[in-house]
């Protein structure tokens, strides 16, 4: 299997050429909003959205 490449756009307007981190499509430096991390930060936020709506109701 080989590894590979990020082709992320750049602000170059070119695609990103560095190797993809294992088991995923992006490299370290374009992980995005879907990674595990960008994941479990918009739950928490999410979360805190709903208890605030929850005790404005109260």
């Amino acid at each position: 299997m080989t590894q590979s490449i990020c082709g992320t756009p750049t602000k170059s307007g070119k695609r990103c050429q560095n190797k993809a981190v294992i088991g995923t499509s992006r490299c370290a430096k374009h992980p995005g909003s879907w990674s595990a991390y960008g994941v479990q930060q918009r739950k928490k936020k999410e979360a805190e959205a709903k208890m605030k709506k929850i005790r404005k109701k109260r």
